[in-house]
């Protein structure tokens, strides 16, 4: 009855043997130990992240996919304005692959071959969105949809990210105000990911709170427009916060994280390497401050996940096809 119906054993007999082997099954691992106790990326779910601006979410989110592509392949539909132009956001994720930066100043600045070798890898694994006419609008249900097409092509789709939402085109007056509207296409994300397999991404940036003792305290879903709404509603809620933004320290605030067995409500502290654009930890247990990579880190997990990634394109370095992780993930180890 308009849209609704009762479940017959049939509708969930293949799927309930699975909820019981997949039970304890975290997401991908996403480059550190540390991260992966607290989050995991799963398809069929979505992720809200929230901050201040010049915190650093877009960047913590942008390497994440990079690193999905790199240890799993995956490939993304990404619509960042927040982050520039199409060439700065191609520029960026370059960057991240690297670790060579576009400052022509800078010890570590990249090649016209690294680039070369590096662009073709982005622009296989990222669809860039990007605005063609001042006039054009994207609503959320349009871009998921644009995702959705994507997935059933031959290339396929893992995820689509929105940064950020307010440069979405939004019909709040069709369904009465933002609450409303928030009641209304949440609810719809979130089974637009379940049916097709997809993990969608959302940056909403979160109202100003006052300050105490002269900081801002980081924020919580319930300080975004709508705050009940997006906390009802969301799967994964994640908090990016950097208190002084000439640090380079950021915690991240785990806030929500479902289903539980992608991992666990709590709070990470990361550095960021603005040479290399990436993330990394940094070990407290002495004073050496050694700096830990994901790409350092990705083969660590051992006794986590029994069975093989499969098979990635090789990395390309100087015209060179660095082969070693390929080839490891093809022998009889554990990841």
């Amino acid at each position: 009855m308009n849209g609704f119906k009762i479940t017959e054993q049939g509708d969930i007999v293949e799927k309930i043997y699975k909820h019981r082997d997949n039970y304890h099954k975290k997401g991908m691992f996403l480059g550190w130990e540390q991260l992966h106790k607290h989050y995991s990326m799963t398809l069929g779910n979505c992720t809200d992240w929230t901050g201040y601006p010049m915190s650093g979410k877009t960047q913590v989110l942008m390497e994440l996919l990079v690193n999905t592509s790199k240890f799993y392949g995956w490939k993304h539909l990404v619509y960042f304005p927040d982050v520039g132009n199409n060439v700065e956001i191609v520029a960026d994720l370059i960057h991240k692959k690297t670790g060579k930066s576009f400052n022509p100043n800078a010890e570590n600045v990249i090649t016209d071959i690294e680039i070369t070798h590096a662009m073709e890898w982005v622009m296989r694994h990222f669809h860039i969105v990007t605005r063609s006419d001042t006039k054009g609008k994207l609503s959320p249900k349009d871009f998921w949809e644009w995702a959705i097409k994507l997935s059933k092509t031959d290339e396929g789709l893992h995820t689509a990210s929105i940064d950020s939402w307010k440069d979405m085109s939004h019909d709040y007056e069709k369904h009465g105000g933002y609450a409303q509207y928030l009641e209304y296409i949440l609810p719809l994300r979130n089974h637009i990911a379940e049916e097709n397999n997809l993990h969608l991404h959302t940056i909403i940036h979160p109202k100003l709170t006052e300050k105490e003792n002269g900081k801002r305290p980081a924020p919580s879903p319930y300080d975004l427009k709508g705050g009940s709404e997006w906390f009802n509603s969301g799967k994964s809620m994640i908090t990016v916060h950097r208190e002084d933004i000439l640090s380079n320290e950021v915690i991240i605030y785990f806030n929500k994280i479902k289903p539980r067995s992608i991992g666990e409500v709590g709070s990470i502290k990361m550095y960021f390497d603005k040479d290399r654009l990436t993330y990394y930890f940094q070990d407290a247990e002495n004073n050496n401050y050694t700096k830990y990579y994901a790409t350092e880190q990705r083969n660590v997990i051992s006794n986590q996940f029994p069975t093989k990634l499969p098979l990635i394109e090789p990395d390309i370095v100087n015209g060179k096809e660095l082969l070693s992780f390929s080839e490891k993930m093809n022998k009889d180890v554990p990841f």
